[in-house]
């Protein structure tokens, strides 16, 4: 493969990832609201709250990594979304928490790929804010649930 066809190859593939995350990312922001609202305590009201702030704080920036690498709006920033099922909050924040770890898995997968320093960049920061995400949300399982639906 000519050094051409890798650097569209590559282009492509970050990407598709982009948009993927894109819209994991306006999911659950919306999800985050609703643990949020369903929340009976402080910690869990606080934690989804933030959680959800930085969720469409990274929504933002990944529209606008895409803008720069596409010079178009991603339709993927405007498309409906919707969150998960879930049947109570123990099994919401069990989601959650695997959501955070995915999301970790999804962004290091696209940093491995990708030329784009300011794209890397970026994203490390995104995994740093999820990180955090899943540290509040195994805690407050811990708390809340007592271990019901998510083992270590």
């Amino acid at each position: 493969m000519t050094s051409y066809h890798s650097d569209i190859y590559y282009k492509i593939e970050v990407v598709e990832g982009l948009k993927a995350a894109l819209l994991d990312e306006r999911v659950t922001a919306i999800f985050y609201a609703q643990l949020r609202d369903m929340s009976r305590r402080y910690a869990g009201i606080e934690a989804f709250a933030e959680a959800r702030k930085d969720e469409l704080d990274h929504a933002r920036e990944i529209t606008q990594l895409l803008e720069e690498l596409t010079g178009v709006k991603p339709i993927e920033a405007t498309q409906p979304v919707t969150p998960p099922a879930f049947r109570d909050y123990c099994e919401g924040i069990a989601i959650a928490i695997q959501g955070e770890k995915q999301a970790g898995v999804e962004y290091s997968n696209i940093i491995n790929i990708s030329p784009y320093e300011k794209v890397n960049l970026q994203l490390q920061e995104i995994i740093s804010d999820e990180e955090v995400h899943l540290a509040k949300f195994k805690k407050l399982y811990e708390i809340e649930c007592q271990y019901k639906y998510y083992n270590k």
